[in-house]
């Protein structure tokens, strides 16, 4: 279920996926803040929605159409990635588990690498939702590894180069994620990046970056 609310210069969102809800508020036109909540039961997740929304209702907000393919989705910071907090086409594409996963390691949030990187997108998109994804990922590396950065082979020889390769994917998913969107570069760079971590890790956990490349590679991208 998804419904939003609007009054005067504020709107409040709400999504529900079984027996947990996210609320996303704000000015309109922001990004806003986010709260996640989980429940015992489904039945028990709506009866505390149904609460909510009235309360909404008795303070002024109506219901609004919502566009909410065009809209930017940040996480709730004490709970982390999850899908209520992903753009539907995210959910759509990478609807396991493994693609919001903040404890596995070979997952694009899953490490510790990733998982800031992510945090450090919905920080500075929130002042520029313009910004280019594969070069904020550089620059990301460079704050780093303490070096000029315009290439993976300027990490290469970096002693921890899988982690600078685990924020070009990093990237690459945050883009989706948060926008449902993938460039033409920042696809090229997130396949590339796939490819040479299967090759730094073990034989028998290189099907996860099989897989991995094999979903990337789906995603239509825009120019």
């Amino acid at each position: 279920m998804k419904k939003s609310f609007q009054h005067i210069t504020k709107y409040w969102n709400i999504i529900v996926i079984g027996d947990e809800f996210a609320v996303n508020y704000g000015k309109i036109g922001t990004i806003g803040k986010v709260q996640v909540k989980s429940f015992e039961s489904d039945s028990e997740c709506m009866k505390e929605v149904e609460k909510l929304i009235r309360q909404k209702l008795r303070k002024g907000y109506v219901e609004c159409p919502f566009d909410w393919n065009n809209h930017m989705y940040v996480d709730d910071p004490e709970v982390g990635p999850s899908f209520l907090t992903s753009h539907p086409k995210y959910q759509e594409c990478f609807n396991d588990e493994f693609y919001v996963d903040c404890t596995e390691e070979y997952a694009p949030f899953g490490n510790d690498a990733g998982a800031d990187a992510l945090a450090m997108y919905e920080e500075v998109l929130r002042k520029d939702r313009d910004l280019c994804y594969l070069s904020y990922a550089y620059a990301l590396i460079e704050s780093w590894i303490n070096r000029d950065v315009s290439g993976p082979e300027d990490w290469s020889t970096y002693e921890y180069a899988y982690t600078c390769d685990q924020v070009i994917v990093a990237g690459a998913f945050a883009s989706l994620k948060m926008t449902g969107k993938l460039t033409d570069d920042l696809k090229v760079a997130g396949l590339a990046a796939i490819h040479r971590l299967k090759q730094a890790f073990e034989i028998e956990d290189q099907s996860i970056f099989d897989e991995l490349y094999a979903r990337l590679s789906t995603f239509p991208t825009e120019s």
